[in-house]
């Protein structure tokens, strides 16, 4: 069974996807590898330098200008991806003030 969540980033859909995704490359240190054939859509693939990935892909992160989709196999495991992309983001920003 896939279940999906999405992270809203904003209301009225003016994210960059780009920056959004560069965001994530940069300043989280999230690895992100592109799915082949679909359009702002990425695979999950590491954090700070480790795999998070073992065989088949699990994590999709879907963009768009509202948001990250975040598709996977199994209940409640897009919900927790969600809290953990909070806490990354959040350390991203940390980060980010801190080099400023």
């Amino acid at each position: 069974m896939k279940d999906n969540s999405k992270l809203i980033l904003s209301k009225e859909g003016k994210i960059s996807v780009d920056k959004v995704v560069n965001f994530l490359r940069k300043k989280c240190n999230i690895n992100l590898v592109p799915v082949k054939g679909q359009y702002d859509s990425y695979w999950l693939s590491g954090k700070d330098g480790y795999d998070m990935i073992d065989g088949n892909k699990y994590y999709k992160l879907v963009f768009d200008s509202y948001g990250i989709e975040i598709v996977c196999q199994g209940g409640w495991k897009s919900y927790s991806m969600q809290g953990s992309l909070v806490d990354w983001m959040k350390e991203g920003f940390e980060y980010d003030r801190e080099i400023a």
